[in-house]
């Protein structure tokens, strides 16, 4: 006879019994949806839902970061899918009355035939500050003015986040302390990025405070207790603050168990806090 089923059920009942440690105040979480493909109707559909529906169980605002029409990869992608700029702006403008807009910073090389995206290996610095001015500016026109930015491929440069605060921004949630980005590479050694949880000014910025992502929790209530829990044992005297980080597609794809886990940590008031961003920074600067 097979061991497998009894294993499994030896896992699932010592998960059900993971229990989140005593705090001598909540730790604050919220979600930063890595957003990149709401001209699909089904994405859009889900990650205004999902925002609409968090926002009137929580109280509370998700960030929902975008890629604009005016990076290269999404202008081809609405181009395909035959969305119209209108559209798109109609789409940002919808989920942003449930959720705070940000940006999430894809960046390309133009002039060849086909895309491709800057990262360490081929670091094109005017290439990547004339694309943020060009995504600055289609925020302006539609009113926008995001405070928050989510790298993609979390790739993340000195250059990058001195470009980030001259326009504005004052939340990143892009560093993750023991990874490497995409394509390999590193922005901090991990010896002065504090624990996760700890927020801390991103360098070489004066007023960018870093809010580090953990995990996107797509996977059933029992399994993400059982990773966060260690998270959460850390530093229990401390005000901490983590990011729940997903892509827009995840949120379709594992709604059920992303709204369970929301459902479960909003059970858990004792430990678990949501907090906008902006509440997140205010509490460590105070």
């Amino acid at each position: 006879m097979s061991i497998f089923p009894d294993k499994i059920s030896k896992i699932g009942w010592y998960l059900k019994k993971v229990e989140f440690p005593a705090r001598s105040f909540p730790a604050g979480f919220n979600f930063c949806i890595h957003t990149e493909m709401i001209h699909d109707d089904d994405t859009y559909n889900s990650v205004r839902k999902f925002a609409k529906k968090f926002n009137a169980y929580t109280g509370k605002k998700i960030a929902v970061c975008i890629m604009t029409p005016a990076c290269p990869l999404i202008r081809s992608s609405m181009e395909k899918a035959g969305v119209s700029d209108g559209e798109f702006r109609s789409r940002v403008t919808a989920i942003s009355e449930f959720a705070e807009i940000g940006y999430h910073g894809h960046f390309y090389l133009t002039g060849g035939s086909t895309l491709t995206q800057i990262s360490h290996m081929n670091y094109d610095k005017e290439a990547i500050r004339a694309q943020i001015d060009e995504e600055m500016a289609w925020f302006k026109v539609s009113g926008i003015y995001p405070a928050v930015y989510i790298a993609g491929w979390w790739f993340l440069t000195a250059d990058i986040v001195a470009k980030l605060e001259s326009c504005g921004f004052l939340i990143d949630v892009s560093i993750r302390r023991g990874k490497i980005d995409t394509a390999g590479g590193k922005y901090l050694e991990d010896a002065i990025i504090p624990k996760y949880g700890q927020p801390f000014i991103l360098p070489p910025s004066k007023n960018i405070v870093e809010i580090q992502s953990v995990f996107g929790p797509v996977m059933p209530p029992p399994i993400m207790r059982g990773h966060l829990s260690p998270y959460l044992k850390e530093d229990v005297d401390r005000q901490l603050s983590f990011i729940f980080p997903l892509h827009d597609w995840d949120i379709a794809k594992y709604y059920r168990n992303i709204w369970l886990n929301v459902r479960e940590l909003e059970g858990c008031k004792k430990t678990i806090e949501w907090m906008n961003l902006n509440e997140m920074r205010d509490r460590f600067l105070r």
